[in-house]
């Protein structure tokens, strides 16, 4: 039977428009979508969020999670409005970065975790910025390596200072993962060169980089000025001043990408050692940002409120831009013919209900 969805706003992943009328079929195909004209049952339709860096939530750790632990996790996340998400891994050797991809692997493949889009892998390639980054796994590009990751990984984040990073990216590029520089303090003809080699994509724009400085610019500088990069952004307030957040959508707003960089900050039997929530976001003993607690649908907020963002641009930052990015064209927009993947969202963008590629 079919379902019937009628809203005030409808976003389809590019332009914001006005009351529509969306129709569903019984296996959860978009129908039709045209004017409505009355009483909407929604605000505001949207496509549903994507999250290409997802370290995990609450008590799931990606990096060490089974597939029940992922089913949890996506459940969570759904409910929160994030529909499709980049199970996120990082620094550590690479034996055990291996194991991890090979579980990860097997647990997509499996296709029992609806909104597991693929992985991020970030580290252990990277430079002088390294943040929450064990520094004693960071190594040189191994491109042995990385020729044999699992074939869902869809992004990885390398420094481009680090030794034979050219190969590197060159080498993920012929295999259409797409690459994000992060982590990193490079010379300008570092940077220039890993984009001339394919990256198109600095890892939390102003977190672990260099920055934003009139007379000694860095990579946060060159890739907001660089119209083939585009830039993940973590929008919990606490890694970015609103005021930043702000500059960087006013810079490159359809080159920003919304990311969580949520984190685990639990285990099963208490809080993770070594990190604790402290002024808003997970961090590790030694106040060093670990990454957030916060969902995809509350940057979005953020950014509409705080920055002066327009909703149409919120959106596809969390949407159409994320799914571009990686390769992900079945996701991220709207449209007839297509698996329902969307969102019902109320006048102050909190999540009312979603749909996910199938009817619910």
């Amino acid at each position: 039977m079919s379902r019937e969805i009628t809203c005030n706003k409808f976003f389809d992943g590019v332009v914001l428009h006005g009351p529509r009328r969306l129709v569903l079929s019984d296996n959860g195909i978009v129908e039709s979508i045209d004017e409505h004209v009355g009483v909407s049952e929604y605000p505001l339709v949207c496509p549903g969020f994507v999250d290409i860096q997802m370290n995990g939530f609450e008590n799931v750790h990606v990096a060490n999670a089974s597939t029940e632990d992922l089913t949890r996790l996506d459940q969570w996340l759904l409910e929160r409005g994030t529909t499709s998400w980049l199970g996120t891994i990082v620094t550590a050797p690479l034996e055990k970065m291996s194991a991890s991809l090979v579980s990860l692997h097997e647990s997509f493949q499996l296709g029992h975790v609806q909104g597991f889009a693929g992985i991020h892998v970030e580290g252990p390639f990277l430079g002088a910025a390294p943040g929450a980054h064990p520094v004693k796994h960071i190594i040189a590009c191994d491109s042995d390596w990385l020729s044999r990751l699992v074939p869902s990984v869809r992004l990885v984040t390398v420094a481009p200072e680090q030794i034979d990073v050219i190969p590197a990216v060159r080498l993920l590029r012929e295999r259409n993962i797409t690459v994000s520089l992060g982590h990193s303090r490079p010379t300008k003809i570092q940077f220039e060169n890993a984009v001339n080699a394919g990256a198109t994509m600095v890892t939390h724009l102003f977190n672990g980089m260099s920055g934003v400085h009139h007379r000694d610019p860095g990579l946060a500088m060159w890739a907001l000025n660089d119209e083939r990069v585009s830039c993940g952004l973590i929008a919990d307030g606490v890694h970015v001043h609103a005021d930043a957040m702000a500059l960087a959508f006013r810079a490159a707003g359809t080159r920003i990408c919304l990311v969580s960089d949520s984190v685990s900050w639990e285990t099963s039997s208490g809080p993770r050692p070594g990190v604790e929530i402290r002024n808003g976001a997970p961090r590790l003993l030694d106040d060093t940002l670990a990454g957030s607690c916060t969902p995809l649908v509350e940057c979005v907020q953020r950014v509409v409120r705080e920055c002066d963002v327009s909703l149409e641009s919120a959106l596809a930052s969390a949407t159409s831009i994320p799914a571009d990015l990686v390769g992900l064209s079945e996701i991220g927009r709207i449209r007839r013919g297509q698996m329902a993947d969307l969102l019902a969202l109320d006048t102050d963008l909190s999540v009312l209900k979603a749909w996910r590629r199938l009817p619910s």
